[in-house]
């Protein structure tokens, strides 16, 4: 698996879920987070978790190599969605922060792959 991995025709994206652990503590500047809830109660931020995501060649189950969570960006309808490194979103938004974000991810996978973690279960995918 670990050679599937390092292929440079593996298909890598990041799935973006949101953050529900992120609201339970607020920890930091209270000002920085006194406007964070503000913009989270009349829903124009959000908080997510972007979970790199690799698609094996052979066998197209998707595999979780990698989690960032905490990412606070304007809320966005590609959450519960995996935004593929080919995806339209990434070229058509080169300063939005979240697409900084998948970019950032997708780049680091393909520059130091690391061996799959747990199969991500996502919408369209057979139960292993």
């Amino acid at each position: 698996m670990l050679g599937v991995l390092a292929d440079p025709t593996v298909r890598t994206g990041v799935y973006i879920d949101d953050d529900h652990d992120y609201y339970l503590s607020p920890v930091g500047n209270l000002n920085v987070i006194t406007e964070e809830r503000a913009h989270f109660a009349d829903g124009t931020w959000a908080a997510y978790r972007l979970t790199t995501v690799v698609e094996c060649p052979h066998c197209d189950h998707r595999y979780s190599t990698d989690v960032l969570g905490g990412v606070v960006v304007e809320t966005t309808a590609l959450a519960g969605s995996v935004v593929w490194a080919d995806d339209g979103f990434l070229r058509g938004n080169p300063a939005d922060y979240l697409a900084m974000q998948i970019r950032d991810l997708i780049a680091q996978e393909r520059e130091d792959p690391t061996p799959a973690t747990a199969w991500l279960p996502l919408p369209g995918d057979d139960a292993l």
